[in-house]
């Protein structure tokens, strides 16, 4: 029998600290809550927004959109099999 693949996609958030400008907007958009204001500068003096919870996040990508400074990377987790019910 073959692997069952997860139904649900997970993705991977990313921000770079160093290029985020504390403009805000990704936490805005975000309709899961997946940013957060960090409680440290960066080199530029900012205080960027950080990743809360990656694994809320549905892949809308409203956030890359919204960014001006292009700090968000937002990649698709592999799918993960289910491999119990195959026969080795």
């Amino acid at each position: 029998m073959a692997c069952k693949q997860q139904k649900n996609k997970k993705y991977n958030v990313e921000v770079d600290g160093q290029g985020c400008k504390d403009c805000g907007y990704c936490i805005e958009v975000c309709p899961q809550g997946v940013f957060t204001q960090a409680d440290y500068f960066n080199d530029k003096g900012y205080r960027p927004v950080q990743v809360k919870s990656s694994e809320a996040c549905i892949g809308c990508r409203r956030c890359y959109f919204a960014c001006p400074d292009f700090a968000i990377t937002i990649n698709e987790k592999p799918a993960k099999e289910d491999c119990r019910e195959k026969n080795i």
